[in-house]
């Protein structure tokens, strides 16, 4: 593979990542679902959710009416082949719950860290998507561990 490629590569699957972190602060639960192959997962916490109607069903159980920003940083991603890589990145996430219809949201210090072990693959018309998303919890205060936990929960296993 020539360099120019797997730079290209390497761009696409770091814009996912930074996708997933958008559209999810945005309640875009179809742009957020866009970027995953139709057998994807995404192991929240241990548990896996595969598959559209799964990832649907846990997007559906985020508390609704907050401020969410998530800052990813640390991002890396290294191709194994042509239609394969993959990545890892830290994120923050700052939240302001019930703020969402009357921003500003007060802002505290994020209480929440997590890593991201992440598969992509290539799909022939839809370019690159995650095939797998894994969320691992580093660090993470009361109130994020809660919120955390009940979205584990959202959708059956």
């Amino acid at each position: 593979m020539d360099l120019l490629t797997r730079i290209a590569a390497e761009r696409d699957c770091e814009r996912l990542v930074n996708d997933y972190a958008n559209r999810l602060d945005a309640y875009d639960h179809d742009g957020f679902l866009a970027l995953f192959a139709e057998d994807a997962v995404l192991a929240m916490l241990g548990r896996d959710h595969t598959g559209p109607a799964a990832l649907r069903a846990w997007l559906d159980g985020r508390e609704q009416g907050m401020i969410c920003r998530h800052l990813v940083t640390n991002l890396v991603v290294r191709l194994d082949g042509p239609d394969s890589a993959h990545g890892t990145c830290y994120t923050l996430a700052f939240r302001a719950g019930q703020a969402l219809d009357t921003p500003p949201g007060a802002l505290t210090p994020p209480t929440f860290l997590v890593h991201y072990n992440d598969r992509f693959t290539r799909h022939p018309t839809r370019g690159w998507l995650f095939a797998r998303r894994e969320v691992v919890a580093d660090l993470v205060g009361p109130d994020q561990m809660r919120a955390l936990l009940l979205m584990a929960r959202a959708a059956p296993a």
